[in-house]
């Protein structure tokens, strides 16, 4: 992502922080806690997480991992984000040994093999990077040993802004199936958003 992109995110960020209102939702840009919630249970019920490794891009203040961890009981989980307050949140919140988090831009920083990389929320950024989805895409498949998953603004419903850009479904699953035939399309949960798994197709299940 252009550096002129990143810093609009990052103010973006620091402002909600900054706003006075002390709701962890509205500072990393959910509308509300139930839209947050509806995309982290999308996500738990896409794939097996349990005794897996999961690397979280654009990971906020970690509360996937809060929300995994209900449910199963994770190997490992790697956060990472490029706004320090976030982590530092995270990590005076979360004390466990398998829980790290990592400062860094994940459209750069070289991502490491987990079983399960996810994105959600951080690919819907504006960036004058055309291919910035393909790309991030392609690379989360790279590192992932077992599956990939993400959830991005539907064009047909979201009303696009200058910081944020959606996308029509059918044109990111089309991209998806030239990375493997393995890929599912989950639109029943929300109204504005959709989310896509990619699995490794010598994984079971």
């Amino acid at each position: 992502m252009h550096i002129v992109d990143r810093l609009k995110v990052y103010r973006f960020h620091r402002n909600r922080c900054h706003s006075g209102q002390n709701l962890n939702h509205k500072m990393q840009g959910w509308s509300t806690e139930e839209e947050q919630r509806i995309r982290f249970n999308a996500i738990a019920n896409s794939a097996e997480f349990s005794h897996k490794r999961v690397l979280d891009l654009g990971c906020g203040l970690g509360e996937l991992y809060d929300y995994l961890s209900q449910r199963d009981h994770l190997t490992f989980y790697l956060g990472i984000d490029q706004h320090w307050l976030f982590l530092r949140k995270a990590k005076k919140r979360i004390g466990t040994s398998r829980c790290r988090f990592r400062f860094a831009d994940i459209s750069r920083t070289s991502l490491p093999d987990f079983d399960i990389i996810v994105a959600s929320g951080s690919l819907n950024y504006r960036t004058r990077q055309t291919d910035y989805l393909e790309c991030m895409i392609a690379r989360m498949y790279d590192a992932a040993r077992e599956a990939i998953i993400f959830n991005l603004l539907d064009k047909n419903v979201f009303s696009e802004s200058n910081l944020l850009q959606a996308y029509d479904k059918e044109t990111v699953v089309s991209y998806c199936r030239t990375l493997t035939p393995n890929v599912t399309l989950i639109d029943n949960y929300s109204a504005s958003d959709f989310t896509i798994v990619l699995k490794k197709t010598n994984t079971a299940g």
